[in-house]
């Protein structure tokens, strides 16, 4: 048994947790870990979806309590420590297990959720998706969200592929409600409208003094804004066979720019057709509503969002 994090940010992705893991780890009685930000452990130990572990390696990636405390190992002992992992809210039966098994003191964990209106959460995962290249087919908008059900039912790509299923808090949510003493929730508008009164409040809530938070300007961590999809998936791929054969001997610089150039003239933006907007508005409404009574938050916002 660890007692290691005090707090965990389970935030959904593509809705500030990489910003609140910048700021946040800032604060001098606050440590997170420095080598890497998401450490997935809470549920990969006991999640059958590996495909986190195939795309990062497994040397990359905590597996047991020993290797995930040494994530830890330089944070002084009147430090806080916590770990930002958007994962941990669509996982978060696994993550209960696993900090029932492994945690000491699990109940006492303080979670904090940062939720981003649903739609424009999914069209900027989507432009992650396509900026890294983690879809293997490389599908467009549409097509992707018609792929998602038998990705689900398969349940062996990447979680960042489940672009609806992601964005349904509700039940999540009520699932940290449930099970944790002290959660805080907060949304991505906050972050945008007042970054430090937000993470003021944050530390508050995680017990270090706010005033010892140094002065930061905020910018946005990890944004996905340009992105391109891989148009002809297959010439990339081949391109990419051939390259290691052809071009391995080029000086790394002039690689570089072949590779940049070649993936240039098989891509194209990463379009977001209006009409699916529209769709996907529809789809979220009820849910937003659900949401709206489980946190006691006016979203109204939300329902109007156009960016």
């Amino acid at each position: 048994m660890i007692n290691t994090p005090n707090f965990l940010i389970v935030g959904a992705a593509k809705s500030g947790t990489s910003s609140l893991h910048s700021y946040l780890s800032k604060h001098p009685d606050i440590y997170m870990p420095k080598k890497r930000k998401e450490l997935y452990f809470w549920h990969i130990v006991s999640n059958p979806n590996r495909s986190i572990i195939n795309h990062d390696g497994k040397d990359n990636i905590p597996l047991t309590p020993d290797e995930y405390v040494e994530y830890f190992k330089d944070a002084d002992q009147r430090q806080i420590t916590g770990e930002a992992c958007p994962s941990y809210l669509y996982y978060h039966d696994h993550v209960l297990e696993n900090l029932k098994k492994y945690h000491s003191n699990w109940p006492k964990v303080k979670i904090v959720i940062i939720l981003r209106e649903p739609v424009n959460r999914i069209i900027s995962q989507y432009q992650f998706v396509c900026k890294e290249n983690l879809d293997p087919d490389s599908l467009s908008f549409s097509a992707s969200l018609k792929a998602e059900p038998g990705r689900l039912r398969e349940n062996r790509l990447l979680p960042d592929l489940f672009y609806l299923q992601l964005s349904k808090y509700s039940s999540q949510v009520s699932f940290y409600l449930k099970n944790f003493e002290n959660v805080y929730i907060c949304l991505y508008d906050d972050l945008k409208e007042n970054p430090r009164k937000l993470l003021e409040d944050l530390c508050v809530f995680l017990g270090v003094d706010r005033e010892r938070l140094p002065d930061f300007e905020f910018e946005v961590v990890n944004a996905s804004k340009g992105a391109k999809r891989i148009k002809y998936p297959l010439i990339e791929k081949a391109a990419r066979r051939l390259g290691r054969y052809f071009i391995c001997w080029l000086p790394k610089s002039l690689k570089k720019g072949l590779k940049s150039r070649i993936k240039e003239l098989i891509s194209e933006p990463a379009i977001v057709p209006d009409y699916e907007i529209s769709a996907l508005r529809k789809i979220f409404y009820s849910e937003i509503k659900k949401l709206e009574a489980i946190i006691g938050r006016d979203l109204s916002c939300w329902i109007k969002s156009k960016k």
